[in-house]
C-alpha cells in the first residue's frame, strides 16, 4: 500500500500510530465471580466478520492464560492456519462488557473514533494476509504473525468522515455480493443433496426400474446370483493361486501374499435383514465378504525408519485416497523398501480401497497402480473387476453413515470385521453396469454445475478484493474538501498519546 499514490487528504501511518496493540487490562477492577464472555478460536468465522460471544465464564477462570478484549476491538488470529483462513473480526457489543479469548489472537484497538471496520477490512484483505504469512515466525505447523509486523504495517488512512463513507459503501456492496453468494451456496448444497438422492435410488433399485422392465431376461434369482459370484470368485482364486505358485525368484516385482480360498456365503442375521429396505426382483442382500476378501493394510514400524521407508515401492496412505477427486487413485507420496514388505500388504491393480481410520474414513478409491498400503486403508481383494465401479459408488453412498458409527474409540476407525459383514445390495452385472452408466452420466452434470458455481464464487471473491483495493486507494467514494485531513487527526492522536504518557 505504501507504493500507491493516495489522495492528498489521506495519510499512510504505521498501524501502531493509530491503534493500541494487545492493550493491557487492569484486572483489579474485576471481581473473580463476575461473568465475562469467552471466545475460543472456533467461535470466529473466517472472512465473515461474525463471532459467537454467547459463551461465558467467570473472571477467575480466564484472568490468567487468555487474551482480554472489549467491544470495537479487532481480533486478528495470528497462528497458522487460522490467519491464512482469515479469522479476523470486530468484537460486537458485549452485554457483560468484557471478553476473553484464545492467546492466539492479537488485539487491535483503534483510537480517536477511528472505525474498527476500516482496520478489519484492511488486515483481513487477501494482500495483507499474504504479506503477513511471509512474515510469520516459529516452527512449521506452529508459525505465528509477530505483533511487531502489525505494528509497523503501513495502513492507508482517509479522513475520518471519508473513512465512515467508505466503510458504509463497502458494507453496502458486500451485502449485495453476500446475497448472491448465499444463493450460489444454496444451489451447491442442493446439488449435494441430489447426489445423495441419486445414490440412494441407485442402491434401492429405483434408478434402473425402467431398465428392468426392458431387460427381463437378464435377471437371476438371489440363489443364482450368489452362486455365480461364488463360482467366479473360485475361478479367480484358482487362477491367482497358479500365478502365485509359478512366480519365479527372478521376477523383480514384490511377491504377493498367498491367495485365500473364498469361503461360502453365509446368510445375514434376520434382525439385520428386517432393518434393511426391500429390494426389487433380481436383487439380494449379502455381506461384503460374500463378494470379496476384505483385508486391512499394514504400516512398517517405527514410522519413517530408513530400514523400511524411502525405497521404490509405492506406499499408499489415507491422504493419497482423500486428496484426489473421482473414482481413481494413481499417485502416491510415500514409498517403502523391500524390507518393509513383510509388514504391509502388496496388491496388483485394479483393487478397490477404502480409508478406514481418521476423520476422513469411508472414502473409496479404485487403485490403478501396483502398491502397498498402510493400516489406515482397507482393500476389497478378489472383487470382480467389473463390479469395482458399482461398489465404489455404493461405498461413496455410505461415507457419512460409516463416519457416524460409534465404535467407542477416540480415533475414528472402521473395524475390518464391520466392513466384512456390512450388508450390500447385489444385482446382476448388466444391471450394475447400467447403474454405473446412469450415475456417471448424472454425476458429470452435477460436477459441471458445481464447477460453474465454484467459478462464480471465485469471481465474487475477486470482486470483493477489487472493491477493497479501490477502497484503500481512495477510488471507492469521492473526497470532500470539507473533511478534516488525516494528518490533522494523526497529530491529535499523537498528542493525546503523549499526554497520557506524561
Amino acid at each position: 500500500m505504501s507504493e500507491v499514490t493516495l489522495p492528498n487528504s489521506w495519510a499512510n501511518p504505521p498501524i501502531s500510530d493509530c491503534c493500541d496493540l494487545n492493550p493491557k487490562l487492569d484486572k483489579s477492577q474485576f471481581a473473580d465471580g463476575q461473568l465475562v464472555h469467552f471466545v475460543p478460536m472456533p467461535a470466529v468465522e473466517a472472512l465473515t466478520n461474525k463471532v459467537d460471544v454467547s459463551a461465558t465464564r467467570t473472571f477467575a477462570e480466564v484472568k490468567k492464560g487468555y487474551t482480554p478484549f472489549v467491544s470495537g476491538d479487532v481480533l486478528f488470529a495470528k497462528i497458522t492456519p487460522c490467519m491464512e483462513n482469515g479469522k479476523m473480526v470486530v468484537v460486537p457489543e458485549l452485554p457483560h462488557g468484557l471478553a476473553f479469548g484464545s492467546t492466539e489472537f492479537h488485539v487491535i484497538r483503534p483510537r480517536g473514533g477511528l472505525d474498527p471496520l476500516w482496520f478489519f477490512y484492511f488486515v483481513s484483505s487477501r494482500p495483507y494476509r499474504s504479506n503477513a504469512e511471509h512474515n510469520m515466525t516459529g516452527a512449521v505447523g506452529q508459525r505465528r504473525v509477530p505483533i511487531d509486523f502489525i505494528a509497523r504495517s503501513l495502513i492507508p488512512l482517509p479522513p475520518l468522515a471519508e473513512q465512515k463513507r467508505i466503510v458504509a459503501k463497502i458494507e453496502e456492496l458486500f451485502s449485495e455480493l453476500e446475497a448472491g453468494e448465499e444463493s450460489l451456496r444454496v444451489a451447491r448444497r442442493q446439488l449435494g443433496v441430489y447426489r445423495q438422492s441419486l445414490l440412494k435410488q441407485a442402491f434401492e433399485g429405483k434408478l434402473t426400474a425402467r431398465w428392468r422392465t426392458q431387460n427381463p431376461a437378464k435377471f437371476e434369482s438371489p440363489a443364482q446370483l450368489l452362486a455365480r459370484i461364488q463360482s467366479a470368485r473360485q475361478a479367480r482364486y484358482e487362477e491367482q493361486l497358479k500365478k502365485w505358485a509359478s512366480r519365479e525368484e527372478s521376477d523383480n516385482r514384490p511377491k504377493q501374499a498367498k491367495p485365500r480360498s473364498p469361503l461360502p456365503p453365509s446368510p445375514l442375521d434376520e434382525e439385520v435383514l428386517a432393518r434393511l429396505p426391500a429390494l426389487p426382483h433380481g436383487w439380494t442382500w449379502a455381506k461384503m465378504e460374500d463378494t470379496c476378501d476384505v483385508v486391512r493394510g499394514g504400516s512398517p514400524r517405527p514410522a519413517g525408519d530408513p530400514m523400511y521407508y524411502d525405497g521404490d515401492i509405492p506406499f499408499l496412505k489415507v491422504a493419497d485416497l482423500t486428496r484426489v477427486e473421482g473414482p481413481y487413485v494413481d499417485n502416491y507420496t510415500s514409498t517403502i523398501k523391500p524390507a518393509g514388505l513383510q509388514k504391509t500388504r502388496y496388491v496388483e491393480p485394479p483393487v478397490l480401497l477404502i480409508s478406514n481410520s481418521g476423520a476422513t474414513l469411508g472414502v473409496p478409491r479404485i487403485c490403478r497402480i501396483a502398491a502397498t498400503f498402510n493400516d489406515g486403508v482397507a482393500a476389497f481383494l478378489d472383487l470382480d473387476p467389473e463390479s469395482h465401479r458399482f461398489f465404489y459408488y455404493f461405498w461413496t453412498s455410505k461415507t457419512e453413515a460409516l463416519r457416524n458409527i460409534d465404535q467407542g474409540a477416540a480415533q475414528p476407525n472402521l473395524n475390518t470385521d464391520l466392513l466384512k459383514t456390512y450388508p450390500v445390495p447385489v444385482c446382476s452385472l448388466p444391471e450394475q453396469q447400467e447403474i454405473v452408466r446412469l450415475l456417471d452420466e448424472q454425476f458429470e452434470v452435477i460436477e459441471r454445475n458445481e464447477r460453474e458455481i465454484d467459478g462464480a464464487l471465485r469471481k465474487s471473491e475477486a470482486l470483493r478484493q477489487a472493491i477493497l483495493q479501490k477502497a484503500f486507494t481512495g477510488r471507492l467514494v469521492p473526497q470532500s474538501p470539507a473533511d478534516e485531513p488525516a494528518s490533522t487527526l494523526l497529530a491529535r492522536l499523537r498528542a493525546e498519546r503523549q499526554k497520557a504518557k506524561s
